[in-house]
């Protein structure tokens, strides 16, 4: 757990909110922690300090191919166009409002997700009917009173197993159905 004197600089530390599956396949919070920030440049990933030139705060690494980019690829504009929940073949950055008041869309898609929250603050819900309150900075790595603002990037995944139970994606409002991303 980080402490208020291994902060960086003039930011708090970064808390992240892990998300999992028990045994039974329902969703849990695995982990729920501030972490401190690191001197990279330290011999064995020392807490930054003042005199760091840098504080990193790795929330998490995902061993992938490298993505195929060259210098005047074309790209796609997709703001606006009905997208999917999420991109089988790759990963989506999007930024989602939540409205206050409003109930939330509990669904399973096949990707790790990382939400970071921009502005505000939101009671996270899973199945299990843990409730777990984020706010402002705080990020949640998922595999409110007043409008919330989060970022979230979602990076396609294989099927999650437990034992001999494969989880599916569980289905989605017509709108995230992800018409516009096939081809």
């Amino acid at each position: 757990m980080a402490t208020e004197e291994q902060q960086s600089g003039p930011f708090p530390p970064v808390r992240r909110v892990v998300t999992g599956h028990s045994p039974a396949g329902q969703a849990i919070i695995e982990s729920d922690e501030k972490l401190i920030p690191y001197d990279p440049f330290s011999e064995n990933a020392s807490p930054a300090t003042a005199e760091s030139m840098f504080g990193f705060t790795t929330i998490w690494s995902l061993n992938l191919s490298p993505f195929p980019v060259t210098a005047n690829e074309p790209w796609s504009e997709f703001n606006g166009k009905p997208v999917g929940i999420s991109n089988p073949q790759g990963l989506i950055a999007r930024i989602v409002d939540f409205p206050p008041g409003r109930p939330g869309m509990m669904h399973r898609t096949m990707t790790v997700d990382f939400g970071i929250v921009l502005n505000g603050e939101i009671e996270l819900e899973l199945d299990d009917g843990v409730k777990t309150w984020v706010k402002e900075h705080d990020l949640v790595v998922q595999r409110g009173p007043d409008t919330v603002r989060m970022m979230f990037l979602l990076v396609s995944a294989n099927k999650l197993k437990y034992g001999d139970n494969e989880l599916e994606p569980t289905p989605v409002p017509s709108a995230f159905d992800g018409s516009s991303l096939k081809k």
